[in-house]
């Protein structure tokens, strides 16, 4: 184990001791101050030579003061006379020993925390890694590829681990690339489900502040606004980017968890004024790194959400489109490519054993109550705002949280969704790299991954 240098934790030590440290020396002073008036008064009415008036207690304090360090000049005056002023020097004496006791004690428990918080953080850096080796790819029964899993059971995980549940807790909090989420979520109220803790994996890439960015120079750039409040939503995106050797970016990182913003609807104000802890701008390094990308009509933009709990379809697709079958969609530029892909979707629903229900299934059986899922993007939509059917293709990929938080096939979807894109929308032929898909390890394939909260 590597042990923390000794001036290191000394430092550390004064840290921690600081201000408990300059609160002491404080309550001393006013202590030795409020002494050294009592002795003025008492002392200079029988020494009122050297005590008397204001110049008295002037010299009263020099003799409080030089008290503590044994007048080494002699210009202290002389010492109490009266039975009072002995009291006084007595209880200077005491403060004496306590305005040196007081702060070395206070450093070293300081130094004595800084310790244990040395011990606590290698302790949790254990626990980290355990609890990374628990999300080692493991091969898929649908596409034979090994896959980072959704989620992992804290049962599970203290179980085989032989961690309690304090510590797993902590160590998810101290895991830079590692969250709590709550099964209940993806479930519908009317399912009546049951709270189920588990944790989630997510890809980072170095000093990003709003999560994921990978650039493998492909005109299809996979973009998911809200993998940090929505369960398995990043998982599926990311192999759908990775299987379809896409570009990726995703927001995993949300400012202020109390006040979550989305990056899907935005208002102006968000873009400008939202900032971290470091001064950054993670809103608007998002949206410039998708222009980055992004930057003409040739280029096609797919945003992934989860689908509402209460939605009809599994994969459902949102474009500037009326509520009719074969309407011209807006946000899109290259119409014909569009419409091709699209078809495509439903015809390996179709013929596939997955039982998923399209789009082209739900429009005949329109009612009032599935007007607001099928509504266009509007306005505020992200693909609206970063100027789709007219700088760039884009739309979003809606799907339902049983495929992406519950299903393990959920990645052998992703894996015929970007054969599809890849044929229709890309550039680059749809290749397999049966090679990578194939590689054991930890998580997920990001260079420079930084695991860690507290190095």
């Amino acid at each position: 184990m590597k042990r923390t240098n000794s001036f290191v934790l000394f430092g550390r030590a004064f840290k921690n001791a600081k201000n408990d440290f300059w609160v002491s020396i404080q309550v001393l002073f006013f202590i030795t101050i409020g002494l050294a008036f009592l002795f003025w008064w008492v002392e200079g009415i029988v020494q009122p030579d050297v005590y008397g008036g204001i110049s008295g207690l002037l010299q009263s304090f020099v003799w409080a003061f030089t008290r503590y360090i044994g007048d080494p000049g002699h210009f202290a005056g002389s010492g109490p006379v009266t039975l009072a002023g002995r009291w006084i020097d007595t209880a200077i004496g005491i403060l004496k020993i306590l305005i040196f006791a007081v702060p070395a004690g206070l450093v070293a428990n300081g130094f004595r925390k800084a310790m244990e918080d040395d011990k606590r953080q290698q302790k949790l850096k254990d626990l980290n890694e355990k609890l990374h080796h628990a999300f080692r790819r493991v091969q898929n029964p649908h596409t034979l590829y090994k896959v980072v899993p959704v989620k992992k059971s804290i049962v599970t995980i203290q179980a085989d681990q032989r961690i309690d549940t304090k510590d797993v807790l902590d160590a998810v909090d101290f895991s830079k690339d590692m969250r709590l989420r709550n099964m209940a979520s993806t479930y519908s109220m009317n399912e009546e489900p049951q709270d189920r803790l588990v944790i989630e994996l997510f890809p980072l890439t170095k000093d990003n502040p709003y999560g994921c960015f990978i650039n493998r120079e492909s005109n299809v750039t996979i973009v998911s606004t809200s993998s940090v409040q929505e369960m398995g939503t990043g998982h599926f995106a990311y192999y759908l980017a990775l299987y379809g050797n896409f570009n990726y970016i995703s927001k995993e990182i949300e400012v202020n968890p109390d006040e979550p913003v989305s990056y899907y609807n935005l208002e102006k104000d968000q873009i400008e004024n939202l900032k971290d802890m470091d001064g950054n701008k993670p809103l608007n390094i998002f949206l410039d790194d998708i222009r980055q990308l992004a930057n003409s009509d040739h280029h096609w933009v797919i945003f992934i959400l989860s689908t509402s709990k209460t939605c009809p379809t599994q994969l459902h697709f949102i474009h500037k489109l009326s509520q009719k079958v074969g309407t011209t969609p807006t946000t899109v530029v290259k119409e014909e490519q569009f419409v091709q892909m699209y078809q495509e979707v439903e015809q390996m629903l179709a013929n596939t054993d997955y039982p998923l229900s399209t789009d082209a299934d739900q429009y005949e059986k329109l009612s009032s109550d599935l007007d607001e899922y099928f509504r266009p993007a509007g306005p505020k939509n992200i693909a609206t705002y970063l100027g789709g059917g007219t700088k760039l293709n884009a739309f979003t990929l809606r799907v339902a949280w049983k495929l992406t938080a519950r299903d393990n096939r959920s990645v052998s979807i992703a894996r015929r969704l970007a054969e599809i894109m890849a044929n229709h929308l890309s550039d680059k032929p749809f290749e397999e790299h049966k090679d990578l898909w194939k590689k054991s390890g930890e998580g997920y394939f990001v260079d420079e991954c930084v695991n860690e909260k507290n190095q």
